[in-house]
C-alpha cells in the first residue's frame, strides 16, 4: 500500500467531520438568508448567500484535493469573513456575536493547537477593536454602556476556550490512539489479502506448468482451473490495492476479468460492453460473482462466437441491498444445454455461487445467451 493512500486513510474522519462543519454552516446560512429578504435586510441577506456559495466552493475543493489543513483555514477564513461583517454591519445587536466566539472550536480538530490559540487571539483583537469603533462612532449603542454585559461576554469566551483546549487535548490523544490501531489493522488487512493473492497465483502457475505437459484435453482442463483461481486472486488484489478494503469497484473488476480471459483464449476479436458504474460490493459477493462470471465468459470465448468476433454485455445494478446482474453475449455458436449439462463443472460452480447468494440464474436464448441473476446482501 503506497504512503499516499495510506494519507488519505488517516484523514478520512477528519475530512467527514469538516465536511459536515461545512454543510452546517452553508444550511445555517441558507436558513438566515430568506428571513433577511423578508425583514428587507438586503445586505446580510447577501454576505449569507455569498458565504453559503464560497463555503460550497470549499466544500467542493475538500471533496476532491483531500487537503484538511487547507481546507479548514479556508472554512475559518470564509466564515469568520462573513459573520465579522455581519457584527459590524449589525453593530453588535445580531447572534454572529456568538457564532464568532465558538468558531474557533470548530478548528481545534484540524488545525495545531498554535494555530487555534493565534485564531482565538486575533479575532478576540478583531472584536475588541470592532467594538471600540463603534463606541466613537454611535456612543449610543447600549452594548457599549454595559460594563456587566462586557464581562459576562468575556467570561464566558474564557470558559469557552478554557474547555475546548481541554477538550481537544483529551479528544485529540483518544483520536491518535484509535487512528494507529486503525492504521495497524488496515496494515494487516492488506498484508493478509497480498498473501493470499500470492498463494493463489503460485497454484495458479503451478498447474499453467502442469499445462504444458498434460494431453490437450488436461491442457485445457488446467487453464480452465488456472483462470477460476486468477479470478479469484484478483478479487484480493484490488482490496490490497485499494484504500478501502471492504468494497470492490464492480466495473474495474469485471474489465480485468474479461481481458484477461479474452488474452487466454486468443480471443481479440471479442468487445466487452460493461456497465457497473458507481457499484462497489464486499469481498463475499465478490468471490461468488467472480466465480459466475469467469464461468460465462468462458463459455462465451469457447463456443459462442464461431468467426472469433462478437461482443460480450455485462451489466450491475444495485438499489439499497437488491441488486440484479445481467450477462449476455451476442454469438451464435453457443449451445444452452452444453453449460447446464449436469456432469459441467462450469455450471456445478454457477449453481452453487449463485445459491451462495440466495439468488437464481435465469437463462434466456434469444440474439444469443442471457443471464440474469437477481440477489440481495446484507
Amino acid at each position: 500500500m503506497g504512503a499516499n493512500q495510506t494519507a488519505i486513510s488517516v484523514n478520512q474522519p477528519k475530512q467527514r467531520l469538516l465536511e459536515r462543519f461545512h454543510q452546517l454552516v452553508i444550511a445555517i446560512n441558507l436558513l438566515a438568508l430568506p428571513i433577511d429578504l423578508y425583514l428587507l435586510r438586503n445586505t446580510n441577506a447577501l454576505i449569507e448567500g455569498a458565504a453559503a456559495i464560497a463555503l460550497g466552493v470549499s466544500l467542493w475543493h475538500l471533496h476532491v484535493r483531500r487537503n484538511v489543513t487547507l481546507s479548514a483555514w479556508i472554512f475559518l477564513l470564509i466564515t469568520a469573513f462573513s459573520l465579522l461583517s455581519l457584527i459590524a454591519l449589525n453593530r453588535f445587536a445580531t447572534m454572529s456575536v456568538v457564532f464568532i466566539l465558538l468558531l474557533p472550536l470548530s478548528t481545534l480538530l484540524f488545525l495545531r493547537l498554535r494555530h487555534t490559540l493565534l485564531i482565538i487571539a486575533t479575532l478576540a483583537a478583531l472584536l475588541a477593536a470592532m467594538l471600540y469603533a463603534e463606541h466613537l462612532t454611535n456612543p449610543d449603542n447600549p452594548i457599549a454602556h454595559n460594563p456587566q454585559a462586557l464581562f459576562n461576554l468575556l467570561y464566558a469566551a474564557v470558559i469557552i476556550y478554557l474547555f475546548g483546549i481541554l477538550y481537544h487535548h483529551f479528544i485529540i490523544k483518544t483520536f491518535d490512539a484509535l487512528d494507529a490501531s486503525s492504521r495497524q489493522k488496515s496494515l494487516l488487512l492488506g498484508e493478509v489479502h497480498h498473501r493470499v493473492k500470492n498463494n493463489l497465483n503460485v497454484i495458479a502457475s503451478m498447474l499453467a506448468l502442469q499445462a504444458l505437459r498434460g494431453d490437450p484435453a488436461a491442457k485445457t482442463a488446467l487453464q480452465e482451473s488456472k483462470s477460476r483461481i486468477d479470478a479469484m486472486g484478483m478479487v484480493h488484489e484490488m482490496l490490497y490495492q485499494n484504500d478501502d478494503f471492504a468494497l470492490i469497484d464492480t466495473q474495474k473488476y469485471f474489465t480485468r476479468l474479461g481481458e484477461l480471459l479474452r488474452g487466454l483464449y486468443s480471443a481479440s476479436g471479442v468487445r466487452f460492453e460493461i456497465e457497473c458504474h458507481g457499484v462497489r460490493l464486499p469481498l463475499q459477493i465478490m468471490l461468488q460473482l467472480g466465480i459466475i462470471t469467469n464461468e460465462l465468459i468462458t463459455n462465451s470465448l469457447k463456443y459462442a462466437f464461431e468467426t472469433h468476433k462478437g461482443a460480450i454485455m455485462i451489466s450491475l445494478t444495485c438499489k439499497d441491498s437488491a441488486c440484479v446482474f445481467h450477462y449476455g453475449d451476442n454469438g451464435e455458436g453457443c449451445d444452452t444445454q452444453r453449460l447446464q449439462n449436469a456432469k459441467s463443472l462450469g455450471f456445478t460452480l454457477i449453481s452453487l455461487a449463485a445459491k451462495q447468494l440466495g439468488g437464481h440464474l435465469e437463462v434466456q436464448r434469444e440474439a444469443g445467451l442471457h443471464y440474469t441473476l437477481e440477489f440481495e446482501y446484507v
